[in-house]
């Protein structure tokens, strides 16, 4: 999901019939044939160490969960195949990719603004792609340490005997995050630099709203760089939420099941919660203390 390098949401993705029930990141979800209760929870990729909470009204759920499911797989191959979508192949870099001028912009910037010199940075983050490279750049600007909510609840899942599950394979998200043509990428990632100073604001602003369930100024901030590209959010958001879907309701058809996707897969007339409304669910945001 924002205009200046954390994505703004297209208007067109918030429904006025959805709009009052935006209360909460955690949703209890009833009726239309269910014998067991089941729970829909909207987690950040990442957040800050000093930042992070778990809800207790979310663990307390996925412990009373027959069964526990994210987004993709988090195991060796999982990543192998995430940081190959990620980075450019063999013999290609920012700097085959980039203009002279643009290349040197980017190298002065993560000079100046993270003290990183320009043999690291063509070491380390050259190979990333743009999109995963505006991504590091949101991860060192908190300045600290990150917790990655799918990790850690799994972890958690685990730990107390739930079993786990996947809604699709990391190759399929690989495949959305292809969609997001390279141009496009780069366009994103000099406006990012351009508005470096406002997208540090404005996540922090993300990391403050997470907890109280503001879902609309959540999808404001949550979104990777995208400039407003409608196809990228057709591929990453709209198709993938409603390739879950059938998914979903078969985990919910015998099980309670606690759900946990990124946040912003819950927003707009293809979200998750409306998707979830429309086919005759009760929706019923859990109220979550911070």
């Amino acid at each position: 999901m924002k205009k200046v390098a954390s994505l703004l949401l297209l208007s067109f993705l918030l429904t006025p019939a959805l709009k009052a029930q935006e209360t909460s990141i955690l949703w209890e979800i009833s009726g239309n044939g269910l014998t067991k209760t089941s729970y829909l929870f909207g987690s950040l990729k990442f957040i800050g160490e000093h930042e992070y909470y778990l809800p207790k009204e979310a663990t307390d759920k996925i412990l009373k969960a027959d069964l526990f499911a994210i987004e993709d797989q988090i195991d060796h191959h999982a990543q192998h195949e995430l940081n190959k979508a990620l980075h450019f192949p063999k013999g290609e870099s920012l700097a085959t990719h980039l203009s002279p001028a643009d290349y040197t912009k980017v190298v002065d910037f993560f000079g100046t603004e993270f003290k990183i010199s320009k043999s690291v940075f063509e070491k380390k983050y050259a190979r990333l792609k743009p999109l995963a490279l505006s991504i590091s750049m949101t991860r060192l600007a908190l300045g600290e340490g990150v917790k990655f909510y799918d990790l850690e609840l799994l972890r958690f899942a685990k730990k107390n005997g739930v079993k786990s599950y996947s809604l699709e394979s990391v190759d399929r998200e690989s495949q959305a995050l292809n969609s997001f043509s390279m141009q496009d990428q780069i366009t994103a990632l000099l406006h990012s630099i351009d508005n470096f100073e406002k997208q540090k604001a404005e996540y922090k602003k993300l990391m403050e709203d997470y907890p109280q369930g503001n879902l609309e100024e959540i999808f404001e901030y949550t979104l990777h760089p995208l400039e407003n590209n409608a196809q990228f959010i057709e591929e990453f958001y709209f198709k993938r939420n409603e390739e879950w879907f059938p998914k979903i309701e078969k985990m919910m058809m015998e099980n309670s099941a606690f759900l946990s996707v990124g946040v912003s897969h819950l927003e707009g007339e293809r979200g998750l919660l409306n998707l979830l409304k429309l086919k005759g669910y009760t929706l019923t945001p859990v109220k979550v203390a911070h």
